[in-house]
């Protein structure tokens, strides 16, 4: 486990400790001495406080556990680890503040908690109350955890729809503060929880806002590409426009960043080091979605059948068309066009996996689409395994297993040195333009010198690689792979011109027939095809994972 893990999550749980602190010390302080109603398990526990004088903390965690059943199976282990943790903390320093601020009855010795700010400052309690307590809560679901209660069914709310957390906890705490009017039968109170629940709601939305609130900076300058690569480096993301200087008529660069507001002045510092002269507009982002961001949370229509869409990334209209055949109706399957995605796409890993995990890592990487990936070979028994990965460059393969003017990525290679290429890749790689050349015949004839007086069993051998979740988190970022394999032999001569034909369909013989698989039908081909083999593994998994 890495240590900025660690110590990312040791923050999380720190800053929980400080909500639910902060969250409790509210409720001891300035609402129970007044009699105050507020929303959720808390006010749940209150009004039975005031009914029968059981302590809040032992009904809140009772509460809450029939919650957290619930909340394992929609929010995640992670969400819940951490809610678990908050409504446990919360359960110890509710009574530990208690203990503390409490004194005894001067009449009858009984201990309970006094009227800090007098016994006529209802409101001032309310309001402070509820600012403290929405403070607390902003700490909590900042940090990826609640106190529970109808935080977690905002949590859930806010998961799916486009709803602001503070609105949901409203909406389901009004019937929790009406009914304190049963308990004390005075309207005021009733007043006082909804100001305290409306106050509490405000602040938390206003903290959760600043947090998220974002600003886009326009700069004009004249040496945009300085300041464009000083922004890469900050790891903010930038875009050049093209624009004209109407004044002079002349062309110049507008550079474009979104940044987060806390980022404001550094970036404002880092534009007047490079060009202290630039023009620059900053305004207010209200609302950015996107890698980086927030996310979308809206379905596209209404009355629609909801298709999970997934990028094939391949240039070949070919293989795109077999494999959305494959995947069946349930599936919006893009190619790599479909999605802007005009880059040539190497593939220089040193296994059929490597390859096809490195290009759909990189199309997760920069397009965010869940992806899958494939690379196909042709495996000689008689050549230990040859052409394999090279079954596109086998021409110019070398005794040294290296193809000419290409570098390899073995197999083991660490995420770090991927991360690296998949930059270089992204800023330098070479630009799509019609279907890449691989020399079929070539590869071909040195197939069958190599082969002479040798095993001519073989096999095609396809991979595909599967990525989803969150790239940048690698607890949300998951990859799989799928083998298809249709076993064969070479034949001895090509059944056709060699020209005519592409990989080594003129000389592989599918088992279990007399002719290549040239001359097969296309009925027959997508019958025993080794890559849809490979997708009905795939459909298979995600059929599972999306009934499960």
């Amino acid at each position: 486990m890495e240590r900025s893990y660690i110590l990312q999550e040791a923050k999380d749980y720190l800053l929980i400790t400080v909500g639910v602190t902060l969250y409790a010390f509210g409720v001891t302080v300035f609402m129970l001495p007044y009699g105050l109603t507020t929303g959720g398990v808390a006010g749940i526990s209150a009004i039975i406080y005031y009914v029968t004088g059981v302590e809040v903390q032992v009904t809140y965690i009772g509460i809450n556990l029939c919650f957290l059943l619930v909340a394992v199976k929609v929010l995640g282990l992670k969400f819940c680890l951490k809610t678990i943790y908050g409504v446990l903390m919360m359960t110890l320093v509710l009574w530990l503040w208690q203990r503390l601020v409490e004194v005894p009855d001067p009449v009858t010795g009984i201990m309970s908690l006094p009227r800090l700010m007098g016994d006529e400052a209802y409101f001032m309690a309310c309001v402070l109350g509820a600012i403290i307590n929405g403070i607390g809560l902003a700490f909590c679901f900042e940090n990826n955890g609640s106190t529970g209660g109808t935080d977690i069914i905002a949590a859930i709310v806010n998961k799916y729809r486009p709803v602001s957390l503070g609105s949901v906890i409203m909406a389901c705490d009004v019937v929790i503060i009406s009914s304190c009017y049963f308990v004390f039968h005075d309207w005021f109170r009733v007043i006082y929880g909804f100001v305290m629940l409306f106050v509490c709601s405000m602040t938390l939305d206003y903290i959760m806002r600043r947090q998220h609130h974002c600003v886009q900076f326009m700069i004009f300058s004249r040496n945009p590409g300085a300041i464009a690569d000083a922004i890469l480096r900050t790891k903010h993301g930038v875009t050049m426009l093209d624009g004209e200087g109407w004044y002079t008529h002349t062309d110049r660069k507008v550079v474009v960043s979104i940044i987060r507001e806390r980022d404001k002045v550094s970036m404002q510092r880092l534009i007047k080091s490079i060009d202290p002269y630039a023009f620059v507009s900053m305004s207010d982002a209200t609302g950015v979605w996107g890698h980086g961001f927030d996310q979308m949370k809206v379905k596209v229509s209404k009355g629609v059948k909801d298709k999970r869409t997934l990028v094939f990334a391949t240039h070949s209209s070919h293989k795109l068309e077999e494999v959305r055949k494959a995947m069946g109706e349930d599936y919006e399957i893009r190619s790599l066009e479909e999605i802007g995605c005009n880059i040539d796409i190497p593939e220089r890993a040193g296994s059929l996996a490597g390859n096809a995990l490195f290009k759909a890592r990189f199309v997760k990487r920069y397009y965010g689409f869940d992806c899958i990936a494939d690379d196909t070979a042709l495996e000689c028994e008689g050549l230990g395994g040859l052409p394999g990965v090279h079954s596109r460059n086998y021409c110019s393969f070398s005794d040294s297993r290296q193809p000419q003017g290409e570098a390899l990525i073995m197999e083991g290679y660490s995420d770090e040195v991927s991360q690296e290429l998949l930059n270089t890749l992204h800023i330098h790689a070479p630009v799509h333009n019609k279907p890449i050349d691989y020399d079929s015949a070539r590869n071909v004839r040195r197939l069958l010198v190599d082969l002479q007086g040798k095993p001519r069993r073989a096999m095609i051998h396809t991979v595909i690689a599967y990525i989803t979740g969150d790239y940048d988190n690698p607890e949300k970022c998951h990859t799989e792979t799928f083998d298809g394999v249709l076993e064969g032999r070479v034949a001895d001569e090509p059944s056709c011109p060699l020209e005519e034909t592409v990989f080594y369909d003129s000389v592989f013989v599918p088992k279990g027939f007399e002719c290549t698989y040239h001359e097969l039908s296309t009925e027959t081909r997508e019958s025993i095809s080794q890559r849809v083999k490979a997708i009905g593994k795939l459909k298979q998994y995600l059929d599972r994972k999306q009934g499960g």
